[in-house]
């Protein structure tokens, strides 16, 4: 394999070598909490580097631990002495820096102008993904409410298919200003409210639909569940919330799942994928369960959840 531009596993090769905790070349599926906390690394940061290395066939699993076989090493040295050799040390210091900072978050650490160009780029990814769910749950009649739905490309292929659905966005202001041009070029009815998803403070009582895509996997625990009871302030007996984002499954992973993990490791403090058992086990806490699960790509799953029965 090519790891000449291969960046994201130039990262996961960084974080490695900082571990500096194998002994006999075998490392544990899950480092004790003192050497967390000594390493500066959270967990959500270790087992998304050990994901991409076992992808990228740099590690071996022997049933108990990892192992660092001597053909492993060989490979992990060619490419941690390619880092080296191209004089990259300044930058992949600031990443690691990145990723022990407690408030670091993808959004508040770019430009606008960067921004920007992400949210552009945004309308087009999410604009797939909404036509395909639009095969799968039908929205005729319905009120949307979407947190964090940046620029509307999920809502504006949803709107395609449905044009009779009443659709909202909350999002911050870079997000809303471009989802208003993008709703003009391709006539759909969205309402853009530039607001904080966890301060909602919306006119509507209730919706029949809550979207969050790509959002919960930006955060820990805590603040998902802030989000969840803020959901619960615009939902009555018959709302159902759609989490789509890429759900890991407890097995191999499709290697775009596990570069993104890495991703989310570092740019969002507390940000992790999770699998579907933590993600029911976070809507429990309001009183919602799984209805249904949806693959809607290689990447995508769409978990519906509804309220428990009482």
């Amino acid at each position: 394999m090519d790891y000449e531009n291969y960046m994201e596993l130039y990262e996961a090769i960084y974080f490695f070598s900082r571990l500096d905790c194998c002994i006999d070349n075998r490392l544990p599926k899950q480092l004790i909490e003192d050497k967390m906390k000594k390493l500066g690394l959270n967990e959500s940061i270790y087992k998304a580097i050990i994901r991409i290395l076992m992808v990228n066939n740099l590690l071996d699993y022997d049933g108990r631990c990892f192992v660092l076989t001597n053909e492993n090493k060989a490979k992990y040295l060619h490419i941690l002495n390619n880092i080296i050799s191209k004089n990259q040390d300044d930058h992949y210091s600031a990443l690691f820096n990145k990723g022990i900072n407690e408030s670091q978050f993808f959004f508040d650490s770019i430009t606008d102008a960067e921004y920007e160009i992400y949210s552009r780029y945004n309308y087009h990814i999410t604009f797939k993904i909404g036509k395909e769910l639009a095969k799968h749950v039908n929205l005729a009649n319905m009120k949307i409410l979407e947190l964090g739905g940046n620029s509307g490309g999920l809502g504006g292929a949803l709107l395609l298919m449905n044009k009779d659905c009443s659709y909202t966005i909350v999002d911050t202001k870079i997000p809303c200003m471009l989802g208003n041009e993008f709703k003009k070029l391709n006539n759909v009815d969205i309402t853009y409210i530039e607001g904080n998803i966890f301060k909602l403070m919306l006119t509507s009582a209730s919706y029949d639909y809550i979207i969050l895509m790509n959002l919960l996997h930006d955060f820990d625990d805590r603040r998902c569940l802030d989000i969840l009871n803020n959901c619960m302030k615009y939902s009555d007996g018959n709302t159902k919330i759609l989490v789509i984002e890429d759900i890991l499954r407890e097995e191999f992973e499709p290697k775009e799942v596990v570069m993104h993990g890495l991703r989310l490791s570092v740019e969002c403090r507390g940000g992790k994928q999770r699998i579907i058992r933590e993600l029911v086990g976070l809507f429990s806490n309001i009183n919602y369960k799984l209805e249904k699960m949806i693959q809607l790509d290689t990447i995508h799953t769409m978990l519906v959840m509804g309220l428990c029965d009482n």
